[in-house]
């Protein structure tokens, strides 16, 4: 391991200056994805267990401060749906605009540093390539420098010098789309729950406001009397 650690370092030496900026990238790539890794792990969860337990809660006053005390709030779609059980008693307005606005946050930090990865994505190879053109004209100027009496065998290796900083800049570039692509994926999946459930909790609250209203309506009025103004006729 030792010796592959060395022949890296010797490998960036010869690559020029560029090599170092890549390198730099790549550990700023490496970081971002076990961060990312991490949290989403902790982003898993079964939105419809909490749905089911909150549908329940609903009914029950007392037991609505569970929510905030629960373990099971860790992940964006009970936190979401938390926030709109605390303002459950809210005009169904403001509890949609409080619901979006969580929304709108949670996705956010979804998002967290996945904007790096794209500028990594980007700049990898292009750094990569700049070194190239470098390497290749100090190549070509030792070519003029001699009149074009220079040993093929110095050009060729100057050359496959030149031609590292291109190979490093795929090399970082390549898992780093692969793995923006799987966090975009996993934002989408999420955002997606965030909108349904979301939407489920104002529907499930709007009908368990109606449900008195609806009691209330299905009640007769007494016989003689006048259902508006409550007077025998």
């Amino acid at each position: 391991m030792i010796d592959t650690f060395i022949s890296g370092i010797e490998l960036m030496g010869k690559g020029g200056v560029m090599m170092y900026p890549i390198f730099l990238a790549s550990v700023i790539a490496v970081a971002i994805i076990i961060e990312r890794l991490m949290f989403f792990k902790k982003c898993n969860e079964n939105p419809d267990d909490i749905f089911t337990a909150i549908k329940d809660l609903v009914r029950d006053d007392k037991q609505v401060g569970a929510v905030g005390s629960s373990e099971s709030t860790e992940g964006p779609v009970s936190r979401m749906l938390k926030v709109g059980l605390l303002a459950r008693k809210e005009p169904l307005w403001k509890l949609e605009e409080k619901l979006t606005v969580n929304g709108q946050e949670e996705i956010h930090g979804l998002r967290k540093n996945l904007r790096g990865l794209e500028v990594i994505a980007t700049i990898s190879p292009l750094m990569g390539l700049l070194g190239t053109v470098l390497g290749m004209v100090k190549a070509f100027n030792k070519v003029a420098q001699y009149k074009g009496q220079v040993d093929p065998s110095l050009l060729a290796g100057g050359i496959w010098e030149a031609l590292l900083t291109t190979a490093a800049g795929l090399a970082v570039a390549i898992p780093v789309v692969i793995m923006l692509n799987y966090f975009e994926r996993k934002v989408e999946a999420i955002s997606f729950l965030l909108e349904k459930y979301g939407q489920y909790l104002v529907h499930h609250l709007h009908e368990e406001r109606d449900k008195p209203a609806n009691g209330n309506d299905c009640d007769t009025a007494k016989p003689g009397q006048s259902e508006l103004t409550g007077h025998r006729l």
